[in-house]
């Protein structure tokens, strides 16, 4: 923490003497290898002056002059080298000779080393660290490097490790670059010469950089937790529009809470204006009936639990509530609609009754076959009738239907009975256009009529085939009544005369009938039949 302060605060040394010139701009290095910026105002008596801003005040800085290995000018030449001379500024505020390790003198190589390990592989080669620019210059990015079009600028951190802000700085940047390769990093030792966010943003708007995300990690009121925040400075118009989105989370594990749960990449989502899916919370429905035990359900849901019970729900708005109580085909049922409360429980109490649902199907245009199912249509396939038509249901749930009519497109309709006593369907039918699907439908309507005929043919054979059962059982009747007479006739009794000759007749006149019966009855058996297998034929 106390190199990068001091690489921060060299940084700043360095380029706000370019705002006031007091000396010549040059690059000191001392024999232990520190090298600095600063201003050389002259040597006199073996003492090197050095001048540069320390609280926005200019200050002379004086050292031996045995402590330094060169002092190199904008051209590289070596002012050691050179004869004395005065010093060339009337200091504002003067010190004495000071050791060179004090923390006016910054290691720029170790430091900048130091800070290479907290910044994120791959983003040192966005940042510029301004440490060549020219004196009395803003510094500039190089000709050729690429600005992004959204710039992060790293955490800043208020009594915060600055190892854990490095670490995430590179997942917060590596986040935005997922969401948005637009995203390009640009740290504040970019812009050295600023000493607040107003500088740099001004600064990166200059060069066209309008979406600007600054970070910061502070400690937050209890002392365990850190406050995680980004701001956004997104300049739509000439002045910025500036928002702020904060998460608080555990001080001791700041990179495991900032992972656990998306907590980071929504604090990301929320800066830069990304959709975030909102998890809904969970409402009750508390249901109660009269009588108990009915099933209660949902038209998503065809049973849900039995009454009375709980059930949990994700939905804001109004929801519909069915209960019903269906017993030997008889049906008692009431409906009602319920806003859940987030994250509360509303109490319903519904009481039953007798219930008779129709529902009224209605097609345009009128006249189509209606199909219970969902079942492909076959040409055996039976219907309940066509439109228009009321139907009567007494199982609540979905129920399917669907409607064929010749030249338009089959409709599957899928609904929800509810415990009501009347639902309506309206539904309209899309012309064929298809020739396939015209050719198919063409088929399926002639093989519907040869099994319709085939159907008629079955059920028509029953009836001479009955006929011709009756005519065999009454030809065997009139048999029965002939073998009696015959029998008569056979007696030893019975005398030759009127009666014998009348009994002989009777006997003929009944075996004549009976062999009728048995040919007309037989041919009708005969017929049925054949009318019957035609019928099996032209169906199947």
């Amino acid at each position: 923490m106390k190199k990068i302060f001091l690489l921060l605060a060299a940084s700043f040394l360095s380029h706000a003497f370019a705002e006031d010139p007091q000396g010549m701009q040059v690059m000191v290095e001392l024999v232990s290898g520190t090298k600095q910026k600063a201003q050389f105002l002259g040597i006199a008596n073996d003492t090197v002056s050095l001048g540069g801003y320390i609280k926005n005040e200019f200050t002379v800085l004086k050292f031996p002059k045995s402590q330094f290995k060169s002092i190199l000018d904008s051209l590289g030449n070596n002012i050691l080298a050179a004869p004395s001379a005065p010093a060339q500024a009337d200091p504002a505020q003067e010190y004495e000779p000071v050791d060179p390790n004090a923390p006016g003198f910054v290691n720029e190589e170790a430091a900048a080393g130091d800070t290479a390990g907290d910044t994120p592989e791959g983003d040192t080669a966005g940042l510029d660290t301004g440490s060549e620019r020219p004196a009395g210059t803003n510094p500039e990015p190089a000709a050729g490097d690429y600005i992004p079009d959204k710039l992060f600028a790293g955490f800043e951190t208020d009594g915060v490790d600055s190892g854990k802000a490095s670490l995430l700085t590179a997942v917060t940047f590596e986040i935005m670059r997922e969401l948005d390769p637009r995203f390009g990093m640009r740290g504040f030792s970019a812009t050295p010469q600023c000493n607040d966010r107003a500088c740099v943003q001004d600064y990166w708007k200059t060069y066209g950089v309008k979406d600007i995300y600054f970070g910061k990690i502070s400690r937050a009121s209890h002392p365990d937790s850190a406050n995680v925040e980004i701001t956004r400075v997104l300049y739509e118009e000439e002045l910025p529009t500036i928002s702020k989105e904060q998460v608080t989370l555990s001080l001791d594990s700041l990179l495991q809470d900032a992972v656990k749960d998306g907590a980071l990449v929504n604090l990301v989502k929320k800066a830069a204006g990304f959709p975030i899916p909102s998890k809904r919370k969970r409402s009750y429905i508390h249901v109660e009936t009269d009588p108990e035990s009915a099933t209660i359900s949902r038209p998503e849901k065809d049973a849900i639990c039995k009454s009375p019970c709980t059930f949990a729900v994700t939905d804001t708005g109004k929801i519909e509530i069915n209960a019903y109580w269906n017993v030997d085909k008889h049906l008692w049922g009431a409906q009602t609609f319920v806003r859940p409360l987030p994250g509360d429980t509303v109490k319903v109490s519904l009481k039953l009754k007798r219930v008779i649902p129709e529902i009224k199907i209605v097609s345009n245009p009128v006249g189509a076959e209606i199909f219970p199912g969902q079942e492909e249509i076959t040409r055996n396939s039976k219907s309940i009738g066509s439109t228009p038509k009321i139907v009567s249901l007494t199982n609540p749930g979905m129920t399917h239907l669907r409607l064929r009519r010749e030249g338009y497109r089959d409709t599957l309709v899928s609904f929800y009975v509810a415990p009501v006593s009347e639902i309506n369907l309206d539904i309209s039918m899309e012309h064929l256009t298809d020739f396939e699907e015209i050719k198919k439908q063409e088929e399926w309507v002639k093989q519907r009529r040869k099994s319709f005929i085939g159907q008629v043919l079955m059920g028509s054979s029953v009836a001479p085939v009955l006929a011709g059962a009756l005519l065999f059982y009454l030809a065997q009747q009139n048999y029965d009544d002939a073998d009696d007479i015959k029998a008569e006739l056979k007696m030893p009794s019975a005398a030759k005369g009127e009666n014998y000759n009348s009994k002989k007749q009777k006997n003929k006149d009944l075996v004549d009938t009976g062999d009728r019966y048995s040919i007309i009855g037989g041919s009708l058996i005969g017929a049925g039949i054949a009318v019957f297998g035609l019928g099996l034929f032209l169906t199947f």
